[in-house]
């Protein structure tokens, strides 16, 4: 946010360190802080120059961590793509270490990615609201400011 509001904008490389942010956060354009018990309240929409995606990060994530960014890529797979959903499902047993250490989670990382920037791409400004990817967005942030425990 900072990087859009300096001097009307100044270029920034958006390295995202966890898996939420490598699949969610890092694909799209907007820009925001929470405000006043609101998420992402103020904003813009301003593009990274570039984006490094390096899933090494992975390895330093506790569990709970990987998992939140799972979900990101369950909802992605359920939208978007059946090979992902299906490898997911042949893999749920030790899906977490895979992610973080390559292999088949490398390829589950591609397509969660890929699938997002398919979803997003056509409505990247977002001049309409309705959005798959956006399932959830609704009510979701209001337990999250509101809970009695940090949740991720």
């Amino acid at each position: 946010l900072a990087a859009s509001l300096y001097r009307r904008g100044i270029p920034f490389i958006r390295v995202p360190t966890t898996l939420i942010g490598l699949v969610d956060a890092a694909v799209g354009v907007k820009t925001a802080i929470n405000h006043h018990s609101h998420k992402n309240r103020l904003g813009t929409y301003f593009p990274a120059a570039t984006t490094l995606l390096d899933q090494s990060f992975l390895r330093t994530l506790p569990t709970r961590h990987v998992a939140n960014g799972l979900a990101e890529i369950v909802k992605i797979a359920l939208v978007r793509d059946r090979v992902l959903f299906d490898l997911l499902a042949d893999r749920a047993a030790d899906v977490v270490e895979l992610v973080k250490h390559g292999g088949v989670g490398g390829e589950i990382i591609e397509r969660a990615v890929g699938g997002m920037l398919a979803e997003l791409a056509p409505n990247l400004w977002e001049q309409e609201l309705r959005r798959l990817v956006d399932f959830g967005h609704t009510f979701s942030p209001g337990f999250e400011l509101n809970a009695d425990h940090p949740l991720l």
